[in-house]
């Protein structure tokens, strides 16, 4: 069945009626002119909200709808996690290609109520239009205890630290370039098993936000500043030091890259240190703290069987942002990354 033939309300009605119960938080959920909830005494309320549009940030021929709805939703989750809160709602407003199929409509809420559900979220509203293109545009509302964690604390003499690996998902992203997720497809020199191909894709179509490890690094670790990398490492670095007025140098030797991204850039002829720096939507945690609570840090994400990676210091302004090459070659650092008007 095509959108069109449905309806407005009979759209909202199909596509939210999957959605979890509400607990005694939520005053007014779906199906009023406004949400209405109960925030918590004396906690910092935090709200994000990202949108994703059609031949921009995804293409409907390399991704499900169950993993659309659960990336849409999970790039804002990111954002509150690296706040250091914890998400609590969700706004969905989408807007729908009439000749869209209604089966992948559905498959986008399923994603998303899917993931809401595994991080204690309620989709509480939204809106839905009638667009060219598909679009989806999502609001996270999430609390803390204390004031949020941002860009403008860093301290020289801290560590970079970063959760998780990176260059998964841009290395993902140039494998569906080739092609790799067509039935039949088979890398050519054979350098990539099936399983490697798999866990790269899924690195790309389904990033995990790290709001357990946000709340981890709060209690154990206290952070002078932290950002998710969803533009690239190397702009990221860049807006904690423009933020924190310091500098950084970064080592290559000590990013943390796994096997697969690294083979997957022999078989295509990649430097994986462009998809490390530059690639993004890692949607990993950067963050800067004293390098004891570095160590204390990586010992309780170890438990959860999360790494937990020292990638450089802070600096002082005036020595810059650079990068230390494993030839003892020290480069600037460029601040290259995803620009939604320059890319």
């Amino acid at each position: 069945m095509r959108l069109k033939g449905l309806g407005e309300f009979s759209l909202i009605e199909r596509l939210t009626n999957q959605m979890r119960d509400y607990n005694d938080s939520v005053i007014l959920g779906i199906g009023d002119d406004a949400a209405a909830f109960r925030a918590s005494d004396g906690k910092c309320m935090l709200a994000s909200c990202d949108m994703l549009v059609e031949g921009q940030h995804f293409r409907r021929d390399w991704i499900t709808g169950e993993q659309l709805g659960h990336k849409a939703l999970a790039v804002s989750l990111s954002d509150i996690a690296a706040m250091g809160g914890v998400p609590r709602y969700a706004l969905i407003s989408a807007g729908w290609p009439n000749d869209m199929d209604l089966d992948y409509a559905e498959g986008i809420y399923r994603g998303m109520g899917e993931l809401a559900a595994s991080c204690g979220v309620f989709i509480i509203g939204g809106d839905t239009v009638s667009a060219p293109q598909l679009i989806l545009d999502v609001t996270v509302i999430g609390e803390m205890e204390g004031n949020p964690v941002t860009r403008a604390c860093a301290v020289p003499g801290h560590v970079f630290a970063v959760t998780g690996t990176l260059g998964a998902a841009a290395a993902g992203l140039a494998l569906l370039k080739r092609g790799d997720h067509l039935p039949g497809e088979a890398d050519p020199e054979q350098s990539l098993s099936p399983p490697a191909k798999q866990a790269l894709l899924r690195a790309h179509l389904l990033p995990q936000p790290r709001i357990k490890e946000a709340g981890i690094l709060l209690q154990t670790g206290s952070p002078s500043a932290m950002i998710d990398i969803s533009d690239g490492l190397a702009s990221e670095i860049h807006h904690i030091c423009k933020g924190s007025g310091v500098g950084a140098a970064v080592v290559t030797s000590m990013l943390p890259v796994d096997e697969h991204t690294q083979m997957a850039a022999q078989s295509l002829g990649q430097d994986f240190l462009e998809w490390v720096l530059y690639g993004g939507e890692d949607y990993e945690l950067l963050v800067t703290l004293a390098e004891d609570q570095a160590f204390a840090v990586k010992g309780e994400l170890g438990k959860l069987g999360v790494d937990f990676t020292i990638i450089g210091k802070v600096t002082d302004k005036a020595k810059g942002i650079n990068l230390l090459r494993e030839d003892g070659s020290v480069v600037s650092l460029r601040k290259k990354g995803y620009d939604h008007f320059k890319s």
